[in-house]
């Protein structure tokens, strides 16, 4: 069903309760200065805006599922305080009181199951500002996770903002939960009715310690792929151990490679932090880190046996390649205890040594 209803009908059917803007599928509001002075100017020019969509209940009251935050910004157009914690003025004092009040915006009723009800709602929500992937998690799996997990991504911690980021869209909230499972739906699903602060939230806020009781003093902007090694790590807590006891010395490691930039120009910042971090892992580490041209040299005249046209095989493809198309590595990673010597060298296309990592 397909209608036309005036802004000031809107309204007292809002203050009725006829007309539920806060369903647990809708987002807060998000719309910009910009956005919101753009739609009064519309309706001032009595020029069409985007119908709302309602969804019929049993109960005779209506789910807005598109046009909040138009509905908003009509709400905060009449009451600059509107929205608890925040004043809004758009400035559009000129529009007419009655032409605003009047003004008419057309409306669709939809009615179905709920199942339909998500799925309109999901199809709908494709316009000017698409849905983030939290809201549309919140859409499709309503309960005490989804809730309570938005809530802490609205007031993350300084600590937490720096991992995860910040923001009132649940951004943050992906982001955190990709560390602990690949499969996001699934997890929001079998889990919509658990809780979040009793549940993940503990495992999030033991990440972030352990994360800044290691690197707190290191200065940089990959917090989230230091999380996610320390997560990898969190089975193995002598390990966990021997990072926080070294802390101030795994600091000075990495200031000294990003001095230098050689953590800049790493093919993977991740690969090269694991190897960094393997320096604390393990005893015994050889004092000399890399190899030399020198040794690659070395390596490559002993490495004779089957050897043709004067070129060499990679010890990881088998393919031949000239002298200058290798690279010169370790057998047994130097992070691991391997020593840096020929008898523990390979020669390795660029391609295989780049795939290598810290095997």
């Amino acid at each position: 069903m397909t209608y036309d209803i005036e802004i000031r009908k809107i309204k007292d059917l809002l203050d009725d309760g006829k007309y539920l803007t806060n369903i647990n599928m809708q987002r807060k509001y998000i719309y910009s200065h910009k956005q919101a002075t753009h739609l009064l100017d519309s309706i001032q020019k009595k020029i069409p805006i985007p119908a709302i969509y309602l969804w019929s209940n049993a109960n005779g009251t209506y789910d807005v599922l598109d046009g909040k935050q138009r509905i908003t910004v009509m709400r905060l157009k009449k009451n600059a305080n509107y929205l608890a914690g925040a004043v809004y003025n758009f400035f559009i004092d000129f529009i007419d009181e009655s032409d605003f009040e009047n003004y008419e915006i057309p409306v669709i009723v939809c009615r179905g199951t709920e199942q339909e009800k998500i799925e309109t709602f999901r199809r709908i929500n494709t316009t000017a500002i698409p849905l983030k992937e939290f809201e549309i998690m919140n859409a499709l799996y309503q309960g005490a996770f989804v809730e309570e997990f938005g809530n802490w991504g609205i007031n993350p911690s300084p600590n937490e903002e720096k991992i995860f980021g910040g923001g009132i869209r649940g951004e943050n909230c992906i982001k955190a939960l990709a560390l602990f499972t690949q499969n996001l739906e699934d997890y929001f699903k079998h889990n919509r009715d658990v809780s979040f602060v009793k549940g993940l939230k503990l495992q999030i806020e033991k990440l972030v310690g352990d994360t800044f009781a290691i690197f707190g003093a290191y200065e940089t902007s990959d917090w989230y792929i230091l999380a996610k090694i320390v997560l990898e790590n969190s089975n193995d807590q002598s390990r966990i151990s021997s990072w926080k006891l070294n802390a101030q010395k795994i600091v000075d490691l990495f200031n000294e490679y990003k001095a230098n930039g050689e953590l800049s120009n790493a093919p993977s910042k991740e690969s090269f932090y694991k190897e960094l971090l393997g320096c604390y892992t393990v005893t015994g580490l050889d004092g000399k880190r890399f190899f030399t041209k020198d040794d690659k040299k070395i390596l490559y005249e002993r490495l004779t046996a089957g050897a043709t046209r004067g070129k060499k095989l990679c010890s990881g493809c088998g393919k031949e390649f000239a002298f200058d198309d290798f690279e010169i590595d370790h057998r047994t990673p130097w992070s691991r205890g391997g020593r840096t010597a020929i008898d523990n060298a390979e020669l390795l296309c660029k391609r295989c040594n780049a795939s290598k990592g810290n095997r």
